[in-house]
């Protein structure tokens, strides 16, 4: 029996080092898939239901099950600054999707370029990666191969303005009025294949549509919670509890605006893909190229129905069918031998706080009326004790002027004691985080470290709360992320080759080592500044 054990053992390990070695052929391309919001379970629950792209991606891949975002706060601006550059989002400056600027004395998006304008349609707004410094993935490809090219494509702009780095050659996301665009800070026109693609991109023919289930009705009621339930809503229906397939869009509501909420957009971005593949003649050569293809319209149906809702379920098994063609075409242009595949996501997700009280666990909305409250007597005890405007306040999030403080000669302590009794009366709020404190910190608990690593020293907040696990701000209805807790940071991440075999390995990892392992991959070497360190296999 010992000696069948060892046998079985040892083919299993030979197994494993067949695909993973590290003694691999250079690929043409690498294909970066980045699905936003997608929580592991989304793979492994509807495992058996795959037949497509994620049947191919899967059964062909590497797959790190143990793989977090190293980082307290969990979005899709920071998930992709870590994704693409292979940093911990603070250390570059990515604190949010949007974030108070001290600087400018305003909010600002995660990729607001004042300076920029938009290529491609008289309508969105233009962004960029300028206001860092950092360097991603894309840019140490293009730096050992100056010939290469790095194209991103996503629904969103931090999406597409993150994954490819600071200085891709095209980013592409989509303005809500039917077009995909980027801005002047990369390229003057947009290339002949995207305006041809955007003129036959007929947004508006899909007013009609109806979402329809893609398998048998039971087969949902298996898989899934019932397709009515309490929590779930839909931000393109006029009633709340409207989301019951089939779904359409109402009369009133422009399709340009909201297709990101279908899973039709997701089909859409792999169209546009394909394209780049072609006219962009990506893994034609000696000069490895590096597509990014961010699947926003995932996201967006999470927010709305939950991650156990019939609805998700059938966008997952859509996008299989979706990336299934995707990959035949792949193969067809490129070879999928000269090609990895990547996949992954930004950030995780919680359940519907009804359906996992439903469930038996601890969970629930913070009460905006009790947590506005609870911010109004700390404006108004600060204005009476101290008379000065002391911080900028940006939701929950303090931003304390320090030159003030020093000047009137007040004990910072006295503001973080403060705060931290009034927000800690709000029902759901676990406790009030001190970043000076946390800087300072020798704990290395994994809470404390994701939060070290979701600070920056000037640009974060001085105070800023946590919500218990499985409390979120979003209410009365939908789901959200955000927080430090493991189902907001877990997320999938599988390597895939034709010439790989299928293999979990659940050793811990972070997002920010993929960019620093598709570098070691590729035979280029990993700086010195990047936080991630390269996976072997």
């Amino acid at each position: 029996m010992k000696n069948i054990f060892m046998v079985l053992c040892l083919a299993y390990s030979f197994n494993f080092l067949s695909c993973s070695s590290g003694k691999h052929e250079k690929p043409k391309l690498v294909i970066m898939l980045v699905v936003d919001q997608l929580r592991p379970d989304l793979l492994t629950r509807f495992d058996d239901l795959y037949v497509g792209g994620f049947r191919w991606l899967i059964d062909n891949g590497i797959w790190f099950t143990n793989t977090h975002h190293e980082h307290s706060y969990t979005a899709t601006g920071p998930g992709h600054a870590a994704i693409g550059f292979g940093q911990h989002p603070g250390k570059i400056g990515v604190i949010g999707n949007s974030f108070y600027d001290r600087d400018l004395k305003k909010k600002v998006n995660c990729v607001e370029d004042p300076s920029a304008k938009v290529v491609g349609s008289s309508y969105g707004i233009a962004r960029s990666f300028s206001r860092y410094d950092s360097k991603g993935m894309g840019d140490w490809l293009k730096e050992k191969y100056p010939q290469s090219k790095v194209i991103s494509i996503a629904g969103k702009d931090r999406s597409a303005c993150m994954a490819g780095g600071k200085n891709p050659d095209l980013p592409l996301y989509y303005n809500y009025h039917g077009q995909f665009i980027t801005s002047d800070y990369y390229v003057d026109t947009l290339p002949e294949w995207v305006t041809n693609f955007n003129e036959k991109l007929n947004i508006e023919s899909y007013s009609d549509s109806l979402w329809k289930k893609s398998l048998k009705n039971d087969m949902y009621l298996k898989y899934a919670r019932e397709d009515h339930f309490e929590g779930e809503t839909d931000n393109y229906l006029n009633a709340v509890y409207s989301p019951v397939f089939p779904i359409g869009f109402d009369r009133d509501v422009n399709p340009k605006n909201t297709i990101m909420g279908r899973p039709w957009f997701e089909r859409i971005v792999l169209e546009l893909s394909k394209k780049a593949i072609v006219d962009e003649n990506l893994g034609k050569d000696l000069n490895p190229d590096l597509l990014a293809i961010g699947f926003s319209a995932m996201d967006w149906m999470i927010h709305d129905y939950g991650p156990y809702s019939q609805e998700v379920m059938d966008a997952c098994i859509r996008l299989d069918k979706y990336l299934d063609d995707f990959i035949q075409h792949v193969d067809n242009i490129v070879g999928l031998n000269n090609v990895l595949f990547v996949l992954t996501s930004d950030h995780g997700g919680l359940p519907l706080p009804e359906y996992i009280l439903k469930n038996g666990g601890q969970a629930g909305r913070i009460n905006k009326k009790h947590l506005e409250e609870a911010l109004q007597w700390i404006d108004e005890e600060c204005e009476e004790k101290f008379a000065e405007k002391i911080y900028h306040r940006d939701g929950a999030n303090f931003f304390l002027d320090m030159k003030t403080i020093k000047n009137l000669d007040i004990d910072p302590e006295i503001i973080y004691d403060m705060v931290g009794k009034y927000l800690s009366e709000v029902d759901g709020i676990d406790r009030v985080v001190i970043k000076d404190k946390i800087l300072k910190s020798s704990d290395n608990d994994k809470i404390t470290r994701r939060l070290k690593n979701m600070l920056h020293i000037h640009k974060s907040p001085e105070i800023f709360p946590i919500v218990n696990t499985g409390y979120l701000y979003r209410g009365p209805h939908g789901t959200s992320h955000g927080t430090p807790y493991d189902y907001d940071t877990h997320v999938p991440l599988i390597f895939s080759r034709e010439q790989f075999r299928k293999f979990k390995n659940n050793s811990p990892h972070a997002t920010v080592d993929i960019a620093s392992t598709i570098a070691r991959y590729l035979d280029i070497p990993v700086p010195d500044y990047a936080d991630g360190i390269p996976i072997d296999f």
